[in-house]
């Protein structure tokens, strides 16, 4: 029987979830990833395969530029700025 390594249960299952690849300052969003998920603490187990599919994706990706399915524009900000900008508000 498998057992979560992070938390120790001994209840994994089968689930798909969405992995989220990065490579220096570029992402890619795949949902639907076949995973093993601990029932207790809800952490996420990728076999090695799964995982060197997308990067493989990725890398064929950005070689060729296909385009992928979807596009999002994601804010990106320091946290000293977002910090800085709460302590603001709250005084």
């Amino acid at each position: 029987m498998k057992k979560c390594n992070f938390c120790g249960n001994k209840h994994v299952r089968e689930a798909q979830a969405q992995y989220i690849y990065r490579h220096d300052d570029r992402f890619l969003v795949v949902n639907n990833v076949p995973c093993e998920q601990c029932e207790f603490c809800g952490e996420k187990y990728f076999k090695a395969q799964v995982l060197r599919n997308i990067e493989h994706d990725f890398n064929r990706m950005h070689a060729t530029g296909k385009k992928t399915k979807k596009a999002v524009m994601v804010p990106v900000e320091e946290y000293s700025d977002v910090h800085r900008n709460t302590r603001r508000s709250a005084a």
